[in-house]
């Protein structure tokens, strides 16, 4: 029983020892952190959501800008902001529920980097690997 619990020991401090020197990085995909083209995206489409439904959009345009139909071209800008909303939907079920779980990828982040990002994480997702656990990883360094 000592020799057991001497055994585990050991492996919990090669472990530790692993760990300190850096082996066991946490992927930087599955962080939280709306970057780079994702960023953009979201950007551009909370500013055509604002402005499209915005209630003072109608007196910027009027008021500062004399242009002399604004709710005309308000209409016309609530279509494609409509659809970068449904897109962003979409594309945060794709990533969250289809694509994540598939790839062994935190589900609740990549819903959210899709929400933020629509068909851009899509892509990004599809271009990453499926994550392992340190036992994968052990048992295939084993089997080699």
């Amino acid at each position: 029983m000592l020799d057991e619990q001497g055994k585990k020991a050991g492996q919990a401090m090669a472990w530790a020892k692993k760990a300190r020197d850096g082996e066991f990085q946490i992927d930087p995909y599955e962080l939280l952190s709306i970057e780079g083209s994702l960023q953009l995206y979201s950007i551009i489409t909370t500013l055509l959501v604002a402005f499209a439904f915005g209630s003072s959009s109608s007196m910027l345009l009027e008021d500062i800008v004399h242009y002399s139909n604004p709710n005309a071209l308000l209409e016309l800008m609530r279509a494609p902001a409509l659809a970068f909303v449904l897109t962003s939907l979409g594309s945060s079920i794709v990533c969250g529920v289809v694509m994540a779980p598939q790839k062994n990828r935190n589900s609740f982040v990549w819903g959210v980097k899709g929400f933020a990002g629509g068909p851009l994480a899509i892509q990004q997702l599809r271009g990453l690997d499926s994550l392992i656990t340190r036992g994968e990883a052990e048992e295939n360094m084993k089997n080699v």
